[in-house]
């Protein structure tokens, strides 16, 4: 399960960002998790729940927003959302696709007290 190894790296940023100020719980943990990471909301959940025993995120709520695959055609300039693993332009059948989104794992906001 490499959620748990996701799991690790988002708690190494909280713990670094909360050293920088004082709180006293954290209430909320929004991440952001690209569809690419293979990352599954339930795991990273479980995961969530094992990181934060006996730490200020204990009992905080997680939500996790999934980020679509988009890519982009050199060729042609098309953006498009990627919905197989088949990464060709839809409009010209151009197979040098870049993606844009869909790979992150990103803490978009922690709500705290």
């Amino acid at each position: 399960m490499h959620e748990m190894s996701l799991m690790g790296g988002v708690f190494e940023v909280i713990e670094r960002t909360l050293s920088q100020h004082e709180v006293k719980k954290v209430l909320q943990v929004k991440l952001k998790v690209g569809e690419l990471t293979n990352a599954e909301p339930e795991a990273l959940h479980m995961a969530f729940e094992a990181y934060s025993q006996d730490t200020v995120c204990e009992g905080a709520e997680l939500i996790v927003e999934r980020v679509p695959v988009l890519g982009y055609c050199s060729n042609c300039h098309y953006e498009f959302n990627i919905k197989t693993m088949i990464f060709l332009c839809p409009q010209c059948g151009n197979p040098k696709i870049e993606v844009i989104q869909g790979e992150e794992l990103l803490i978009e906001s922690l709500e705290v007290e």
